[in-house]
This record gives C-alpha cells, structure tokens and sequence, in this order.
C-alpha cells in the first residue's frame, strides 16, 4: 500500500531485439556511411549492444534528416534489450510524433506509460495498438498486460479495463509466454460488452470458454442474466456435456504432450471435474516446489492440494502447501497468491494457531508481493483465527483496521466480521457493496452450496455465509444481484468416466 506501482521494461517485450529486423534496410542511406552499415550488420545479428554502438555517436549528427526515425527505431528496441531503460520514453515519445503508427513505437508507448504508472494511458495505448496493427500485440507479454490489469482494477479504471479487454479480445491476442491469459481476456470482455447492452457480441465470445466453472460463475450472477440461456445449453444437465468436452480435449493434448507442464496442468483439472481425486494425485505426483517454479507448475501443485482436501487427505494438502511459505518470492512471484490460500486452509482445517502464525507471517514478510486485495484476505484469516482462539481485544483491533481499507476487498471485511460474530455490521456493508457490479461477483460467489461447486471440501467460512443469507435484508440485496445456481447445473457426486482420449496412459 502506497508504493509506487511500476511494470518494469524488461518485462514489457517478449524479445525487444526482435524488432530490430523490422526496420526497412532499403530506406538507409545507400551512400558508403560506416556507422549505418555496421548497425545494420550487427541488427542482422541480433547484437543489439554493436547496434547501439554504431548509432549512439551519429544520432546528434542527425537533426530532422529522414535517416533520424529510422535510426531511432533501431535504438528504441535496443535500448530494451541492453538494459538502458531510463532512455527509452523520450526516444519513443520522439518517435510517436514522427511514426506513430509504427507498431513497434506503439508497443514501447504502452511500456512509457505503464512504467509511470499511468495505466489508463497504458489501456488506451493497447487499445489503440489491437486497433491499428494488431500482429505487434505480440511484443507484449501476457505477464505485464495482466499487471496493467490488476493496477485498473486496484485503481477502479474499470472502464478502461473493460476497453483494453474487449480490444484484446476482439484482436483474439495469444500471449506466448501466458496464453491461459485468454481465459481472464475472454471475461473481461464478456464483462464489459455485457454492461454495454452489447449481449450479441458478448455471447460470441461464449465459445471461446472452454473451462466449466468459468461458465458457472457467470451462471449466478444477474448481470449476465441475458446469456444464461446460452450459457445453460452450454453446460448441459449436471455440466456433465461441458465437463465431458473440457476433458476430452485436455486429455488428448497431454496424451500428445506428456512433459508440457501446461498440458499436465489441463489434465489435473479435466481429472478434478470429472471427481478422479485419486487419479489427480497420481498424475500429480512427481510436482516439486522449488525457487524459480513457473506458473504453469504452482497452479498444478493448487489442483493438487484441492484433491488431497477432497480425498479428506488434510494433512498432505497441508504439507504439500506449506512448501510454498519456504520459496524465494522474488525468484518465484507466481508462488505468493498461494500464501493466501495457505493460510485459508490451516484455518478451515481448525488449525487457528498455525493460521495466525502463517497470516502474520505473510504481512510480514510477503505483502509486497500481493495486491491490497489479496493482502485484506490475509488479514481476514488473521482476524478468524484470532476470533476463534477467543482473543476478541486483538481481533476487534484488527477488525478496525481491516474495516478502514473495506473498500480494497469487502468480501474479506465482510467474512471477518461474520466470523466475529458481529453479522450486523456485516449486513450493513454488504447491502451497500453489493451495488457495485465488480464486488457484486465477488460476493454472489461466497454464497453459494458445497454442493454445487465441483471438488467442494468442507468449509466452515461458506457456512458463515450459508447463514447469514436468511436475514431477509442480506437475502433481499443477495436476489438482486445473483441467485442459487440451479440444481440441474450442480456437479453430479461421484467419479465420472474418463472421455475416451487418444492415449491410453493418462496417469
């Protein structure tokens, strides 16, 4: 909290020497000029530091001569790829006057904009970008637009979230380095066309869901009323047909590509849906927490420990997510959203002393690495497990300074007061919050059965919820923003068969 939010530039580009290739070697002088030539050499060998030396001493010499844009293009790219970060925004706010149509320049406008931490700008820029020359979205990294994205949200730009989305969309952008980033795309834009009245072009972005629980979510909450005939035929009776597809895919892709950690990452959650708990462990079972683990593997070693809960296997999934809280963040940033759930777990599991140690913790020597929303649900365990321990002075306290934030994360405001008891404070805060549309899906969620989640563990925290859903003002505010989800779209109990998949060695 109050920190300076920056996107650094080296994370901006997938390969900021790349470019470089793009330049037109036509358009250079053709007259015998050292310095061009050797740059251009060095460029067709990806050498962006003999680049530079052989353009940086001539750059002065250049005035407002044809050869200067060109020249600076080729600097622009590899300023990035040398480190020399603090001369990239005037060299790209003087090209973005004399090409800013080049797509390459756009590109480095986004990372100008995001590096001050002006992120609508940043939004627009994309936006522009997906417009006027799509291909070039691919030097940015799914990485830093999920930033840009989570820093709108902090910031409630949620206009210009929606834009970039819906741009980024409609452009059908495939970041290589997170192409599960199109799934978070995909509902943005869903979001924002829906709020729009646009619901035609938001239901064709309908197909482009592949996971299940994605379309259940949107399946509770009124907002997308006008898609849940479309969103009902997709699923199919018990999301079962939905289930069934989901699976079938992602199994055939890891029965072709058996040591791709995305494809086992699909596979453990095709298994998690279709409730092959065990056969999720198994297929599961060579994961290892370790510094420097990616994304892909950090969300492998979470369906993990979802099926070690389901299985009743607490202690292993506890061990098993213990092994996060002793990672370098620094070298493993992917790995501190599960802190949060670390701690969740330790107290649903009754665990309240190791809960409060491990939230504690985590405010201590990890906040840094999470959004203020994640960090507001640390401080919720911290107060339930104090509440539980029945240190209510300590609790209350910190309840007043979790209540002084409320608006970076009501749902957790609202859950450590209920554990506290104190459920008409809670009622309070939510009939206000939940007419704001973007904290409405958080809290439609919280309140809905075991039963109707797919690889649902017990949970005392959605008990609180289940309970507090009978004050007819809590009812009342819950009814006009979300429902139940039907029981004809619950998940059906028990192990469902595998989908005939290209291999047969799928564990």
């Amino acid at each position: 909290m109050g920190r300076k939010a920056t996107i650094g530039f080296a994370g901006l580009l997938i390969a900021a020497a790349a470019p470089v290739h793009a330049v037109e070697t036509t358009t250079l002088p053709t007259s015998p000029d050292a310095s061009l030539q050797a740059a251009q050499a060095a460029a067709m060998n990806n050498d962006c530091a003999g680049v530079l030396a052989a353009l940086d001493p001539i750059v002065p010499q250049l005035g407002e001569t044809p050869q200067r844009p060109i020249v600076q293009r080729m600097r622009l790219a590899c300023l990035a790829a040398t480190g020399r970060t603090g001369e990239i925004p005037a060299v790209q706010q003087e090209l973005a006057k004399t090409m800013p149509k080049d797509g390459l320049v756009q590109a480095f406008g986004v990372l100008v904009a995001a590096d001050s931490s002006h992120f609508v700008d940043a939004a627009d820029k994309i936006v522009q970008l997906a417009g006027s020359s799509p291909k070039n979205l691919e030097l940015l990294t799914g990485a830093s637009v999920r930033a840009i994205a989570i820093q709108l949200g902090e910031q409630r730009a949620f206009d210009a979230r929606g834009r970039m989305m819906v741009a980024l969309a409609k452009a059908d952008w495939l970041p290589a380095d997170m192409p599960d980033l199109r799934i978070s795309v995909t509902q943005g834009a869903i979001d924002s066309l829906v709020d729009q009245g646009r619901a035609d072009e938001a239901a064709n972005l309908l197909e482009r869901v592949e996971e299940p629980e994605q379309l259940t979510a949107m399946a509770i909450e009124r907002r997308y009323s006008v898609l849940w005939p479309s969103i009902e035929d997709m699923l199919g009776p018990n999301g079962k047909p939905m289930v069934d597809r989901y699976a079938k895919a992602k199994l055939d892709l890891y029965s072709d590509n058996p040591d791709t950690p995305g494809a086992l990452r699909d596979a453990a959650a095709a298994m998690l849906l279709l409730g092959r708990y065990a056969d999720v462990v198994q297929m599961t079972s060579d994961v290892v927490l370790q510094n420097g683990m990616d994304r892909d593997a950090v969300r492998t070693a979470l369906i993990r420990a979802r099926a070690l809960l389901a299985l009743k296997r607490t202690d292993e999934a506890l061990k098993l997510m213990s092994g996060f809280a002793a990672l370098n963040l620094m070298k493993t940033p992917e790995a501190a959203a599960t802190l949060v759930t670390y701690a969740e777990m330790l107290d649903e599991a009754g665990r309240e002393e190791q809960a409060l140690t491990a939230a504690r913790a985590i405010n201590a020597t990890a906040a840094q690495y999470l959004t203020d929303y994640g960090r507001r649900w640390v401080d919720r365990t911290e107060i339930c497990a104090l509440g539980s321990l029945g240190r209510t002075a300590e609790a209350n306290a910190a309840m007043a300074k979790l209540i002084a934030v409320a608006q970076q994360n009501q749902p957790a405001t609202i859950e450590a007061l209920l554990c506290l008891k104190r459920d008409a404070e809670a009622e309070k805060m939510l009939v206000k919050a939940i007419d704001d549309k973007d904290v409405a899906s958080n809290l439609v969620v919280q309140f809905q059965p075991a039963a109707s989640q797919w690889a649902a563990s017990p949970s005392r925290l959605r008990l609180l919820w289940q309970a507090f859903l009978a004050r007819p003002a809590v009812k009342a505010a819950f009814e006009r923003k979300g429902r139940l989800l039907p029981k004809a779209m619950w998940p059906t109990p028990g192990e469902l068969p595998v989908p005939r998949a290209k291999g047969s060695n799928l564990t």
